[in-house]
């Protein structure tokens, strides 16, 4: 445990200067939605900033996972050569990358909390709706980036995998690696199998006091999901522990 606690320090090393640079980028979209509230009395405007900041975090994981394993790769010999598995030393960079996204979107939610109260004078029901459905989108964005960041580590390996056995052929398998599974997912997911094994365990999301129609989803589509981050992630520790030569 102690030598992973290690390996997640380094990560966060690799990475704190995108983290806190992301920080105060937060900071500006919260500044400019306040600006913007002097200038305008439109409240969807108002907000639009701190809503671009928390969608532009779906590319948050991804991007620690890209630029943690971008300067590992230039050290491979010596990073496959920690002790553990692969799964061990990618699981790093992923709780890693989700630990900054989690504190980002939080340090987003705060701050639209802080700049709603001064603004409206909103009935019990309109708070509980507005920081319900805030919390439900945060947690559909980070469950998004952790597929992407997923998908990043497969390509990495794969890539890492392949590119002294073929060269720069490598690149043109990763892409078919992205397009090809894409499609294939896409044909499955319009068939009646697929209907069968995600259209279970209903979940609907109501706030009435917005006027929107409830959204509708399933615990098999979440499961369906959870299966698919697993299944890649270990695939990815494989072509790392088996395939990877340095």
């Amino acid at each position: 445990m102690g030598a992973w606690v290690a390996l997640l320090k380094k990560d966060f090393k690799l990475t704190r200067t995108v983290f806190f640079v992301g920080l105060v980028i937060n900071l500006l979209f919260a500044l400019l939605t306040l600006s913007m509230g002097m200038k305008t009395d439109h409240t969807l405007l108002i907000f639009l900033p701190l809503v671009v900041a928390g969608v532009c975090h779906v590319f948050y994981v991804p991007i620690m996972i890209f630029i943690s394993l971008k300067t590992e790769a230039n050290q491979l010999h010596i990073w496959l050569h920690n002790p553990g598995p692969a799964s061990a030393l990618l699981i790093s960079k992923l709780v890693n990358g989700l630990m900054m996204t989690v504190i980002s979107l939080l340090m987003v939610y705060v701050m639209s909390g802080l700049l709603i109260i001064p603004k409206f004078n909103l009935i019990e029901t309109y708070w509980t709706d507005a920081w319900t459905s805030g919390l439900v989108i945060f947690l559909h964005i980070i469950l998004i980036s952790i597929i992407i960041g997923v998908w990043v580590l497969f390509l990495w390996s794969l890539y890492q995998s392949l590119k002294f056995a073929i060269g720069r052929w490598s690149w043109l398998v990763v892409i078919g690696a992205v397009i090809i599974p894409s499609w294939i997912s896409a044909l499955f997911e319009s068939t009646k199998l697929y209907s069968l094994v995600t259209k279970w365990g209903s979940i609907t999301y109501d706030f009435p006091s917005f006027s929107i129609n409830p959204i509708q989803t399933y615990a098999g589509e979440y499961l369906y999901t959870f299966i698919f981050i697993i299944g890649l992630f270990f695939l990815s520790a494989w072509i790392v522990d088996s395939k990877v030569e340095v």
